[in-house]
């Protein structure tokens, strides 16, 4: 039946009307990268937005061509993405969690015939706007990311409707020019800006400098990014937020201007002295205004305007403010605003409104509208950040009538676990928007961490069009989605005989009534037993947040795998062509061995405390080999393996212009740790002694970092390049003039060149690897109250550092009985934490020896050396998933129920608890 659309014909593509022009350009690229071999058959036009539309997309089909016309490029976009998912069967992805899945079949004259028949579809948007990221997803995904994923990124953006996205690019190089103007050298910002797995922590004043200094090539290359992740972001029509100054200065600004008022922020999560608590300017000072504006004309200079501008600061996320007066809040809410409106009178502030959860005994009404009343109503946004368990806006009244936009948090850490609580987000979303039509005007997804539980976000997606809400939350409309969502998920298999359709379609009923409709509105920080630090109780395993969560019926699950195990075996061609059905069967796979793990670490914990040995060791044994079951396993897919993660941070360094890496020095610790310094083609190789105390192993290890100056070598920057030159060096081990052919000083700053950019390499992968394991530092708890919550079930960091670390553990344990001493808590932790940092700076939990090296060897020789730093891990999948999936269903599956232990097959031989290195080269 045809729909009317009032407005249709109004086009924006009349002759000689070209300003929207890219749009409908960047949207047919974006097809064309999705379906290469179909892109010819989609005609594109973009119409005005009706009077109280918020936009619109519409289909039409005829026998060879589809039309989609859309009221902005992400809507032309989202028109596509609807056609494939509801008329084609097909489905788009993250990358690492399947990918796209066409099945051609499905573009035949014959099916455009049939859709023709049903005549115009079109589907209009509930709000505005489509919000996403978290504030914290660039440093937790993308902290590596380049153009390439980042172009992958903003065509799944589009896809899903987002025209809101955060812009999380480039603003350290802003800030130093920001900082420079106001009479700052760039090297006095050294211990201000975090490294690069941290810098979204550094921007919310959580901290300063840690795992610095931040090189002065990942800036430049971050702005460049920038510049065409914009660019890229307005051709399709969306409107960007931009970070903004929220108050926080370098140290080095506050000694320069010793008349500003300013105070240190909290101290967040007891970081030590040298990285918390940057300093916050006193909004009635005037430099915060300054500051504030200056950066924002930085900004503009470097990125253009735009037709609405947004900017995002938060002040106080997860800190205390220094004061709980109106007079005080209302007062920095306004001073930060105003340093946005200096620069950009049009400015828009959006904030989170997590801080109102996350410490909700300060944050009362009164000091909640105290805060929101520094801004007209209009020019702030709150992002209602945990409103599918948490929500804000029920009990402030909506934000007290400021615009709010409902989102889903969903994930913490980037943590991987089967999960969503979607029957809350129908339902509150459905409530949201009956309560409050006027200044509810988005729908958000706002994850931690992304490339998991895809169905999930493409759920969330659909929620900001009319009616889609309310289909969910209905009875029997969960499922209905998720038939749906089962019937394309693996288009890329073909059809499938009924037998494997059917099998397909109740494995995802399972999941649907199971992982992904918690209710219990417990915070999903999830460390499950692999990833967890091992000990006795769970006050000494969970960490900050951290702990197993079960909400589900394990029996769902179980039944759900093996209903796709029944489908890969009724059709062999869904593993062979789909990517995302290897990636969810394996998934399914992961989230229940994973559970499993905790009944063998209570068995061990019982024998242990019950002074049996062999109990322990069978126990033990039973975790030890489900942990290498598990890194086996998820070795044979892309999306769970610590490898390309590790490719992808290191290769952010290797095509660097290292004209800006300066002079390095690799700054690394830990137990038997080492600390690199490279200058001028020489080095120096300084070896620091075994720790004896927490308090030793922190100030050794708990810094590292690729000290970097923008400085470039004098000595280097002015020689003819037809001249012979002579080069001075020196070091500890002989001094002298040494002349140099032209060819050969080339060749010399090749070799220095690549020597930096491994180094760069290596910075990165040191800040990957700290982040994964103990992330932060502590003064107070020991070593760090933030240790794995960025924990990651990945082939790769379970093989070399979750099941090392179990081992050794066990070892302990099996030790205490033996010589029958008490449990040693204090000792067990220490050790823990100098096996983590043997990881973070080798890769390995093992201490290596070795010798000093040669302090006068040449950047090629130093290189080499480099090279032996870390062990290269497997970059592509390894094994049949299949068999590998089938192999621990088969052997674990049935101990999800009251079977006993002693019913499972026999154990390797107890050798298996021996210690052994997982340092060498694969």
């Amino acid at each position: 039946m045809e729909v009317t659309m009032p407005c249709l014909n109004d086009t924006l593509e009349r002759p000689g009307n070209t300003k929207h022009v890219p749009q409908v350009a960047a949207v047919h690229g974006l097809i064309r990268r999705v379906v290469p071999d179909q892109a010819d058959l989609f005609r594109l036009q973009l119409c005005s937005t009706c009077p109280g539309s918020h936009g619109f997309f519409a289909i039409t089909a005829n026998s060879s061509t589809l039309h989609i016309r859309g009221t902005s490029g992400v809507e032309l976009a989202s028109g596509f993405h609807w056609f494939l998912k509801h008329f084609a069967h097909c489905s788009v992805s993250w990358d690492l969690t399947g990918g796209v899945q066409v099945n051609s079949t499905q573009f035949t004259l014959e099916g455009l015939a049939a859709m023709e028949a049903n005549g115009t579809v079109m589907v209009e948007r509930a709000v505005p706007f489509s919000f996403y990221q978290n504030v914290v997803t660039m440093s937790y995904s993308m902290a590596f990311w380049d153009w390439d994923r980042w172009e992958a990124e903003l065509d799944w953006m589009a896809l899903q409707g987002i025209n809101m996205p955060l812009m999380p690019l480039g603003m350290e190089a802003l800030q130093v020019t920001t900082f420079t103007a106001l009479g700052l050298q760039p090297n006095q910002l050294d211990d201000f800006f975090p490294g690069p797995a941290f810098l979204a922590w550094g921007r919310m004043g959580n901290i300063q400098g840690y795992a610095g200094p931040l090189p002065p090539a990942y800036m430049a290359k971050q702005l460049e990014l920038a510049k065409r992740v914009v660019g890229r972001m307005r051709q399709l029509g969306m409107t960007p937020i931009y970070p903004a100054f929220a108050g926080f200065i370098p140290r080095a600004l506050a000694e320069l201007y010793p008349e500003a008022a300013v105070t240190p922020a909290s101290n967040w999560c007891h970081f030590p002295p040298g990285y918390c608590c940057p300093m916050l300017l006193d909004p009635s000072d005037p430099l915060f205004a300054k500051v504030g504006a200056t950066y924002i004309s930085t900004l503009r200079a470097h990125l253009g305007w735009d037709t609405a501008s947004y900017y995002i600061a938060d002040s106080f996320n997860e800190m205390k403010p220094a004061s709980d007066t109106a007079e005080y809040l209302s007062g920095v809410s306004a001073s930060v605003f105003a340093g946005m409106t200096a620069a950009d009178p049009n400015a828009t502030w959006v904030m989170q409104a997590w801080l109102f959860f996350s410490d909700s005994r300060f944050w009362q009404p009164a000091q909640i509208m105290a805060l929101l009343s520094g801004v007209p109503k209009g020019r702030l946004v709150l992002l209602d950040l945990f409103a599918e368990e948490h929500p804000i806006w029920s009990r402030t009244a909506g934000l007290y009538g400021h615009p709010f936009i409902w989102c889903m948090l969903h994930n913490f850490g980037g943590n991987l676990e089967m999960y969503g609580a979607l029957p809350a987000v129908a339902e509150g979303l459905l409530a949201a928007m009956t309560a409050h039509p006027d200044n509810l005007i988005g729908v958000g997804m706002a994850p931690e961490g992304i490339e998991h539980n895809p169905a999930v976000y493409e759920f969330m997606a659909e929620m900001a069009y009319k009616g889609r809400a309310a289909a969910a939350a209905s009875p029997g409309g969960l499922s209905e989605w998720f038939k749906g969502y089962a019937q394309r998920r693996y288009a890329a298999a073909g059809p499938l005989p009924s037998v494997a359709a059917a099998a397909v379609d109740g494995a995802w009923q399972l999941l649907a009534r199971s992982v992904y409709s918690c209710r219990d509105k417990m915070h999903n920080t999830v460390a499950d037993i692999p990833t967890s630090r091992p000990g006795l109780n769970g006050a000494e395993i969970v960490g900050w947040g951290l702990g197993p969560h079960l909400w589900y019926s394990v029996g769902d699950v179980v039944a759900a795998w093996g209903l796709l195990l029944q489908a890969a075996a009724a059709a062999p061609v869904l593993p062979g062509n789909s990517s995302a059905f290897v990636y969810d069967m394996l998934d399914v796979s992961r989230e229940l061995m994973s559970k499993i793990a905790g009944r063998f670490w209570a068995d061990a914990v019982e024998a242990y405390k019950a002074g049996n040995s062999a109990g322990l060791r069978a126990s033990g044994l039973h975790l030890l080999n489900l942990l290498a079951a598990m890194d086996q396993l998820l070795g044979s897919h892309k999306g769970f393996m610590l490898g390309p993660a590790i490719a992808r941070a290191r290769a952010y360094a290797l095509d660097s212009d290292c004209s800006s890496c300066g002079k390095a020095e690799l700054v690394t610790g830990g137990a038997d740790s080492r600390a690199m310094v490279s200058e001028a083609g020489s080095s120096v190789l300084v070896e620091r002694s075994n720790a004896g105390s927490i308090a030793d192993v922190q100030q050794t290890a708990a810094v590292g970092g690729l000290k970097a100056s923008s400085e470039a070598d004098s000595s280097r920057s002015s020689f003819d390049s037809d001249a012979t030159v002579t080069l001075a060096t020196g070091n500890n081990v002989n001094s002298g003039r040494i002349v140099y052919s032209h060819a050969q000083r080339q060749l010399q700053e090749q070799q220095q060149q690549r020597l930096q950019r491994e180094q760069l390499a290596q910075f990165y992968e040191w800040n990957l690897r700290t982040q994964l394991t103990i992330w932060g530092t502590s003064s107070a708890a020991g070593d760090s109250e933030v240790s794995d919550y960025a924990n990651k079930e990945w082939s790769g960091l379970v093989g070399t550092f979750y099941l090392p670390r179990w081992r050794a553990w066990l070892q302990r344990l099996e030790t205490d009985l033996l010589l029958g001493r008490p449990y040693d808590a204090a000792a067990w932790r220490l050790e823990v934490l100098q096996m983590t940092y043997q990881w973070i700076n080798t890769g390995s939990t093992v201490s290596t020896s070795s010798d000093d090296g040669d302090w006068g060897m040449d950047a090629r020789e130093e290189f080499e050396q480099l090279l032996e730093r870390y062990p290269v891990l497997p970059q592509q999948p390894v094994g049949d998933a299949v068999q590998l999936s089938t192999v621990m269903y088969e052997h674990y599956g049935r101990l999800l129920t009251p079977t006993k232990l002693a019913a499972m097959a026999p154990s390797p031989p107890a050798a298996a608890i021996t210690t052994t290195s997982n340092s060498s080269k694969t």
